[in-house]
């Protein structure tokens, strides 16, 4: 590989670009395998991977890496697992539910999170959250944090760095310099933070601070505007403010700085691209993440660089962290593929399960738990939103598979009327027991994390004169205007989270697991 110095401006931008890579479109659609086949001619940085199961992650990394002339760096936002964007491998407990457990946990869910990453060929992981959810109305953050307190917080983003790095995976702490506390979700709008800097010092840099500690390689950019320390109004992820004199001078930040995706609103409905590449070079963005459209976005920035030469050594100086960044992680001056223990997917889940089972908190009448295998028992599972059909699905067939009781069930969202109501208290006039799964949490879309306020009439409806479990599966932050007999407190939506209060509804000992 010639000398950076030496490289042409094209190659320059290339690199600092990391599109979108949706892995099933890449197989099945020629027009965009071909897209995405000119980029990696071109000399892209790398590209964030969505979609498709772990053999055609492999298969389609690996060929993108063989056409590359030098290798890409691939990166996945597996904050719970490979399973939050491929539909395989392991789903842990969100970080909300790590932190209320064993320290260490955190520490191995983090090394097992790496290793499934680098058996598809992903060495970046954007993870961890490092924001303090320090609001309950955060509508996006929400279980991703480790929690409301800073202290908590800061020691496991610690320790899922430690993790994820002895691994040669990156890290990547974000949102900088914090998402917590807000009310607004940057997916949809711009979210303002009336902020000063001691105030941001006080609380929401310190997990930061505590990751530059641990030599954490990357840190993300929220796209959050903080007018008390940058007056323009510019969002973090595009203020040399917050990022060349906070982040870089102030905090002593040696690592690649990536924004967040440039596809969410908070960017698109307030900046040009050509505002976004000359913002962004200028502030020391080193990494342009998922444009809304990778080659026109390559275009403006070529375009902007051309007609600002004075940009050209801070590309050059993004460039030489990218390949230091690839040279660390182990994949130049020559990506080879990494031989994996046979049985790691099998090892994992266990361990995630046990993890989850930890993570329980069961507060109200105890004596409802285990079950009562001679009871009546209803299910009426509160969805959030259609998404969470799946999940409450899978919950509802483990439950029935688990024990012998008869058993009703039904799913309910919030456009439920009092006919549809009526029906189900007339079908399970005869249960003993009525289980309530609830599925609220805070999501990439969404505006709001709290309990509609229809749910808490189904819940008095639906248990009326007899008992009942109410299971939150998500926010906690929702529990207190919850109305149940017993409630469990799962602090996650994961596949092992579902599969952990099954087991504790059944009376499965989970100790065996080591």
């Amino acid at each position: 590989m010639k000398q950076i110095s030496n490289w042409n401006i094209e190659n320059l931008v290339h690199q600092v670009v990391f599109p979108r890579l949706n892995i099933s479109d890449y197989k099945l659609n020629e027009e965009y395998k071909l897209q995405i086949q000119q980029l990696v001619i071109g000399g892209i940085g790398g590209f964030c991977i969505f979609g498709g199961n772990i053999e055609s992650n492999i298969s389609v990394i690996e060929e993108l890496q063989f056409m590359s002339e030098i290798p890409l760096l691939f990166v996945g936002d597996f904050e719970n697992g490979i399973a939050m964007r491929l539909s395989e491998g392991t789903e842990f407990p969100h970080s909300m539910a790590l932190g209320k457990v064993n320290l260490d946990y955190t520490y191995q869910t983090a090394e097992m999170i790496a290793q499934e990453a680098k058996a598809i060929g992903v060495h970046w992981n954007f993870a961890p959250v490092a924001d303090v959810n320090n609001n309950v109305n955060n509508p996006v953050i929400n279980i991703r944090a480790f929690g409301e307190e800073v202290e908590s917080v800061s020691a496991r983003v610690n320790a899922y760095i430690e993790g994820t790095q002895k691994h040669k995976v990156l890290a990547c702490a974000k949102h900088f310099p914090g998402h917590g506390n807000t009310a607004i979700n940057s997916h949809l709008e711009l979210p303002i933070l009336d902020f000063t800097k001691e105030e941001l010092f006080q609380n929401e840099l310190l997990p930061f601070m505590q990751a530059i500690s641990k030599d954490v390689k990357s840190i993300m950019m929220g796209h959050l505007s903080l007018p008390k320390i940058d007056e323009s109004g510019l969002p973090a992820s595009l203020s040399k403010i917050i990022i060349q004199d906070l982040l870089r001078n102030e905090l002593k930040f040696d690592g690649l700085i990536v924004s967040d995706a440039l596809e969410m609103e908070a960017i698109t409905q307030n900046y040009s691209n050509k505002e976004i590449a000359h913002l962004g070079i200028e502030a020391g963005l080193n990494v342009f993440l998922m444009p809304e459209d990778a080659e026109q976005f390559i275009k403006t920035i070529i375009e902007v660089v051309q007609s600002n030469p004075d940009l050209i050594t801070k590309l050059t100086q993004s460039v030489e962290l990218i390949v230091k960044a690839k040279r660390w992680a182990g994949i130049m001056p020559q990506f080879q593929k990494e031989n994996m223990p046979q049985d790691l997917f099998i090892r994992h889940p266990y361990q995630a399960l046990k993890f989850a089972d930890k993570a329980l908190k069961v507060t109200g009448n105890s004596e409802l738990i285990p079950l009562n295998e001679s009871y009546i028992v209803s299910v009426f599972s509160l969805l959030q939103t259609s998404k969470d059909f799946d999940n409450a699905t899978k919950f509802t067939k483990m439950l029935a598979d688990a024990n012998e009781f008869e058993m009703d069930f039904a799913f309910i969202n919030e456009e439920v009327t009092q006919e549809n109501i009526d029906e189900y208290k007339n079908m399970t006039e005869d249960a003993e027991l009525v289980i309530f799964p609830i599925f609220v949490k805070g999501r990439t879309y969404g505006k709001t994390a709290e309990l509609p306020a229809v749910f808490n009439y189904i819940l008095k409806e639906l248990s009326e004169n007899k008992k009942s479990i109410a299971i939150i599966f998500g926010s906690p932050y929702i529990a207190e205007k919850v109305f149940s007999d017993t409630k469990i407190l799962t602090y996650s939506d994961s596949y092992a989270s579902l599969a952990a209060v099954v087991a504790r509804l059944s009376n499965r000992d989970l100790n065996w697991i080591e």
